[in-house]
C-alpha cells in the first residue's frame, strides 16, 4: 500500500518500503493472530488486516492522537479483523493469550518488559519483528532477545532513497536508515 493512501498527522507511520519487508518477516500468511504494539498511523495493522482477512489483529497504542489515527485509518479502509486497544504495553488482551506474531513499532522506553512478555505471549515457532531508528535501541532489543532466548535472529539495516524532482532533473532523496530485528521463539 502507498503511504498516501493512509491519513496521517504527526504521528510516525512505518513506510511502505520497510512496512514490506516488516510485514514479510512477520510470515503472517501462517499466523491466526497477531498483535502490533504502538501503531502509530496504523499502517501495519492496516496492511496486515486486508492482506489477511482471516488473521485476528490486536492493534494496541496508548498515545491519543496515534489511537485515534489508527481507528480512522481502520475505518478509511473498512479493516474488520481488528481489535484496537487503547493502552500501555504489555498487556492482557482478551482472545490473545497466545499469538502466531507480534511487531514493535513503538515501545515507549518498555522495551525489555514488552520484550519478556512477547516472548511469554508468541505461541512456539512465533515471530517478532521490531522497527528502530536508533542504533542502541537496536543493539538493547537485539542483545535482550538473545538473553531471553529468541532463536534465528536476524537483523538487517534499510537505506532507502526515493527518486524525486530538483529544479530541472532528480535525484534520490535518501530516508533515515531503518534497523529492523526479527526473531522466532
Amino acid at each position: 500500500m502507498k503511504n498516501e493512501e493512509f491519513v496521517k498527522g504527526k504521528v510516525p507511520i512505518t513506510k511502505e518500503d520497510v512496512r514490506s519487508v516488516s510485514i514479510s518477516k512477520l510470515e503472517l500468511w501462517r499466523a491466526k493472530k497477531f498483535i502490533d504494539i504502538g501503531s502509530g498511523t496504523g499502517s501495519i495493522t492496516v496492511e496486515a488486516g486486508l492482506s489477511y482477512p482471516s488473521l485476528k489483529i490486536a492493534s494496541v497504542e496508548v498515545e491519543e492522537d496515534a489511537y485515534n489515527l489508527t481507528k480512522e485509518n481502520i475505518c478509511k479502509f473498512d479493516v474488520n479483523n481488528v481489535v484496537q486497544v487503547k493502552a500501555m504495553a504489555p498487556i492482557d488482551i482478551k482472545g490473545f493469550k497466545k499469538v502466531d506474531a507480534i511487531f514493535l513499532g513503538g515501545t515507549k522506553d518498555n522495551l525489555e518488559e514488552i520484550l519478556k512478555w512477547s516472548y511469554e505471549t508468541l505461541n512456539s515457532g512465533g515471530k517478532i519483528v521490531s522497527n528502530f531508528i536508533l542504533v542502541d535501541n537496536f543493539y538493547k532489543c537485539r542483545e535482550i532477545m538473545k538473553e531471553l532466548g529468541f532463536n534465528k535472529i536476524e537483523a538487517i539495516q534499510l537505506s532507502i532513497s526515493k527518486l524525486e524532482k530538483l529544479g530541472k532533473g532528480e535525484y534520490f532523496k535518501p530516508y533515515n536508515p531503518i534497523f529492523v530485528i526479527s526473531g522466532e521463539k
